[in-house]
């Protein structure tokens, strides 16, 4: 499989369609579409994702979006902080640790929350954005077993 950023632009799409009456679901329903979209993916070595931890992450920007924070650069910071822990779960096949998952969403993110927020296609749209170049920078690293082990390092696809 490969990473298909469609699929989680229209997994938040739907998501995102009518308001919520819970401020904890957008946070649970973004860190959903964000593990669907990992599971999805593929180490350069060519092992498939064996999982990632997204409960705690849809918690904490549900969290984020209940304290109702007056400020776009502190929402949009928090939720990189909260999507950052996730990555550091992540886990594929013959990994030797977390991946090497640089804030880079982080600019990002403060200026899509900083701003009007657009209608649920296009918020999706560009959150998914963010989200998908953000992951194809991260670094996995591993050891395809062997004699002797042959190691890998790179972006997932």
């Amino acid at each position: 499989m490969a990473l298909v950023k469609a699929t989680m632009m229209m997994e938040l799409a739907a998501a995102f369609a009518a308001p919520a009456a819970d401020p904890m679901k957008p946070g649970k329903d973004i860190a959903k579409a964000f593990k669907n979209y990992l599971m999805m993916g593929m180490n350069t070595g060519g092992f498939p994702t064996a999982n990632v931890v997204d409960a705690p992450t849809g918690m904490a920007i549900g969290g984020v979006f209940a304290s109702q924070l007056p400020v776009g650069a502190a929402i949009g910071s928090q939720i990189a902080t909260a999507l950052t822990t996730m990555a550091l779960t992540y886990m594929s096949g013959q990994q030797i640790g977390p991946p090497v998952a640089a804030p880079s969403h982080t600019p990002q993110l403060i200026q899509l929350f900083s701003g009007p927020q657009p209608a649920g296609m296009a918020f999706a749209k560009e959150l998914s954005g963010i989200l998908d170049t953000w992951t194809k920078t991260w670094v996995v690293s591993g050891l395809i077993p062997g004699a002797p082990p042959i190691p890998f390092s790179g972006p997932l696809s």
